[in-house]
């Protein structure tokens, strides 16, 4: 019985001087052991830099067949250079809800929300609209499915008056109902694509950062 327990004792010594002869004693005064996927970590969390022809290509928001000779270019930069607070890919962004809020308050009469983003003689003009409508029973409703392009087709700087004016490509529904509900006018089955002409205006000394709605045309087809 003693000769198993000192034959295992012996067995366990030897165990323990090749694993400290394999892996070594640690005393407190070790260098830290090299983490093999660290260098991975480090390189995916640092900022990919972006590509230099991507810091090239301009933002879609120009129409180029419109800007052959620069002439929308050089009005945005006018524009840029008088208010530097002006940036054309949040002009354009705004310009796009702006387009989707009008719409929708024109086919809702929704007079409150219009009057803030048109020019006083504009306002006059939808107001008319809304009335003609009322005046005959109709009730309009439009859906915009989506603005699938919208380009700058105008810019310039008229004293201290900036002006942009924007092509939209829409695809929208829209359907006017007499007080019956019949349809008197459009398809609420049928998604039409719309061409329309914006122009919206700002006073660059003015701290309100928003642009009114001065005028609105069909495109030529």
């Amino acid at each position: 019985m003693h000769l198993d327990i000192l034959i295992f004792a012996v067995i366990a010594a030897f165990l323990i001087y090749r694993l400290k002869a394999v892996l070594g004693t640690r005393h407190g005064n070790e260098r830290p052991r090299q983490n093999p996927f660290a260098a991975k970590d480090a390189a995916a969390r640092a900022p990919v830099a972006p590509k230099p022809e991507l810091l090239k290509k301009p933002p879609l928001i120009t129409d180029y067949a419109a800007d052959k000779d620069g002439r929308i270019a050089a009005g945005l930069e006018e524009i840029t250079a008088a208010d530097h607070q002006f940036d054309v890919n949040s002009f354009m962004e705004g310009a796009k809800a702006a387009f989707e809020t009008i719409v929708t308050a024109y086919s809702r009469s929704d007079r409150s929300a219009l009057k803030p983003l048109l020019s006083s003689k504009l306002y006059n003009d939808f107001d008319d609209g809304i009335k003609a409508r009322e005046g005959a029973g109709h009730i309009s409703e439009t859906m915009i499915h989506r603005i699938k392009a919208a380009r700058i087709v105008e810019a310039h700087l008229g004293g201290t008056m900036a002006y942009i004016t924007v092509d939209y490509d829409v695809e929208q529904t829209t359907v006017t109902r007499d007080k019956t509900g019949a349809v008197v006018e459009g398809n609420p089955d049928r998604i039409s694509s719309v061409e329309d002409i914006w122009t919206f205006t700002r006073d660059i000394r003015s701290s309100d950062p928003n642009w009114i709605l001065i005028e609105t045309s069909a495109a030529d087809k």
